[in-house]
């Protein structure tokens, strides 16, 4: 019988082997949200670009992908912010601090603000969506002159469900634009109340008020409010090349091998997760299994 040769570990994708990462501080962002902030116990953090993704992995329990939520110029430590969903999601979370984690990283497409020098930049983020745009909204208020306007269009389900409450203070600081909606008020929200595609109509909702023609947007979220506010950009004028989504549907392997993440032609992981509506539009309503 021949025996069969084990690959050389030099020859694998560094993406295909999980590296020990120890978490060393966790905030508590709503009460099913905790962003964990780790680092590698040996060797160095890998530079990552905004909106590419790490697939992590609990002992015993299994991986998941989950985008990586710090500013690129964070040198000690990638964040990394988890809802509570089911196995995977509960054992990272609840990893203590000192805890240790797997982590490979960093993968898939960037949004594409390098290729954005003028006109006006929108980001539109529904619940966790504005995790995977954090690290492009820090780069984006670092360089708010080169832009006519930086605008963030944000919304959850409950007003304690909208996260990131000091950043977005500070971006709002600074220059960028903030209007925020919830689909259910409580007794001290005064925002407006409705779902994130109603704050693209500017008026009584406070929203950005889109100049189609120069407008380039960055879209997070649940798929049904990526589809229609990208169907909503699209009536006011916004080309379908520049309206940018985030597709992070059910990846497994990270290399495409697996095909689990395929979303008609596409593998999410090997062509995305960032990718502009006039390639994927046609393919964005088909179900996840």
């Amino acid at each position: 019988m021949t025996a069969i040769k084990a690959p050389d570990a030099a020859a694998l994708s560094p993406l295909l082997i999980p590296r020990p990462y120890r978490v060393v501080d966790k905030i508590d962002e709503a009460d099913d949200v905790v962003t964990l902030h780790v680092r590698p116990v040996t060797g160095t953090l890998p530079r990552f670009e905004p909106a590419q993704v790490g697939m992590l992995g609990a002992f015993g329990v299994g991986e998941a992908a989950i985008s990586i939520s710090s500013d690129v110029d964070t040198v000690d430590h990638h964040a990394y912010t988890i809802r509570r969903a089911g196995p995977i999601s509960n054992a990272l979370v609840d990893t203590p601090i000192g805890g240790i984690i797997t982590v490979r990283s960093p993968f898939g497409t960037p949004w594409p603000l390098p290729e954005v020098t003028t006109g006006n930049l929108l980001i539109v983020a529904g619940g966790l969506g504005i995790a995977p745009l954090r690290a492009a909204i820090e780069q984006a208020v670092r360089r708010i002159d080169r832009f006519s306007s930086v605008s963030l269009a944000y919304g959850a389900k409950r007003p304690d469900q909208l996260l990131y409450g000091p950043d977005r203070a500070r971006w709002e600081a600074v220059g960028l634009a903030v209007s925020t909606i919830v689909d259910v008020g409580d007794t001290d929200w005064t925002g407006p109340v409705g779902l994130v595609p109603d704050l693209l109509d500017g008026g009584d909702h406070g929203g950005p008020v889109i100049d189609g023609a120069d407008t380039t947007a960055f879209l997070c979220g649940p798929d049904i409010m990526m589809h229609v506010t990208a169907r909503a950009l699209l009536e006011r004028g916004v080309a379908p090349e520049r309206i940018w989504l985030t597709l992070e549907r059910n990846m497994q392997c990270g290399n495409a091998l697996c095909g689990h993440c395929q979303l008609g032609p596409f593998i999410v992981c090997r062509d995305g997760p960032v990718v502009d509506y006039a390639t994927i539009g046609r393919f964005h309503s088909v179900v996840e299994l």
